[in-house]
């Protein structure tokens, strides 16, 4: 048994195999399939240090009861949540739980490949950056250290998109300010549009992303939208960068100096500006919070 997990919730073009290309003595990591497709599960071949469950449902409170039925979670000191359409290697893998453990991240994720479909520029990779200090990770592709998973569990049971728990994991008392980053010296490739798995998972069940994002918003008091932004950063040479101004500007430098490596160059320089411009005009909200504002039965 490895110290660090990764649960996918996969169907049936799940890209994980590729994650497990190593033998399991070479990963530092366990992996639990939960699959939501029965075609995906019953083409499933046993591998050492892997196990499989089927779980219908959407990703998060597919996780949820992955999560909640496992045992020895918490053998576990990290937790990776990432989607099944993300591209990446053993090596990497590794690399990330070492790196999350070394700048002692509660929650943090790898940077994006610069070909990657993305919804928020900021988590497009840096290269000139080991890490940056965020106010938001991703649902896509978060690492969570255990304490913060067990605060954070049991907001996956009543969302299927996990749309809003980005706004929340970052301000829980078990993370916070330098505890929330984006591993730039690693990267994953983020293959499929944004949503297009989703949009089949939530499928006619009433709801939507969007309507799962106002309630979590709604019960932990949240009033505006929470723009992504970096604080802070070590970059490769060893420098702390500190500041928004001064964050912007290195990393609108970064991406606007390769933007040929970029899918839409044209897109990439927009918001690239668009990241500088929040840098500048906006302010992180700091602000704790512990427990839902209202219980399940809406007391």
């Amino acid at each position: 048994m490895k110290n660090n997990l990764v649960v996918v919730r996969a169907g049936e073009n799940s890209l994980h195999p590729g994650w497990i290309a190593r033998p399991y003595a070479e990963r530092n990591f366990d992996l639990l399939i939960s699959f939501f497709s029965e075609v995906a599960f019953d083409a499933h071949e046993p591998a050492e240090g892997v196990q499989a469950v089927l779980v219908k449902g959407g990703k998060w409170d597919g996780l949820y009861k992955t999560l909640v039925s496992l045992d020895g979670l918490d053998a576990y000191d990290r937790v990776w949540l990432p989607d099944d359409d993300i591209a990446t290697d053993c090596d990497t893998i590794n690399r990330m739980f070492d790196l999350s453990r070394h700048f002692g991240l509660s929650v943090c994720q790898p940077s994006l490949a610069r070909d990657s479909y993305f919804t928020h520029m900021l988590f497009s990779r840096c290269q000139s950056f080991r890490v940056r200090f965020t106010n938001h990770v991703e649902i896509m592709v978060p690492c969570l250290d255990r304490a913060l998973l067990k605060r954070a569990l049991p907001q996956f049971k009543s969302t299927m998109s996990g749309y809003g728990l980005d706004y929340i994991w970052c301000r829980f008392p078990e993370s916070g300010a330098f505890k929330c980053g984006i591993l730039d010296e690693v990267s994953v490739h983020h293959t499929r549009p944004i949503g297009s798995q989703l949009r089949k998972a939530i499928g006619s069940t009433g709801t939507t992303s969007q309507l799962e994002e106002v309630e979590i918003k709604k019960q932990f008091g949240i009033t505006r939208r929470i723009v992504p932004l970096a604080y802070a950063g070590l970059t490769t040479d060893g420098e702390a960068v500190t500041g928004m101004v001064r964050m912007g500007y290195r990393m609108y430098r970064d991406w606007t100096s390769d933007l040929p490596s970029f899918a839409d160059a044209r897109l990439a320089r927009s918001k690239a500006l668009q990241v500088f411009k929040r840098q500048i005009i906006r302010n992180i909200d700091w602000s704790g919070i512990e427990q839902p504002l209202q219980t399940e039965a809406g007391a």
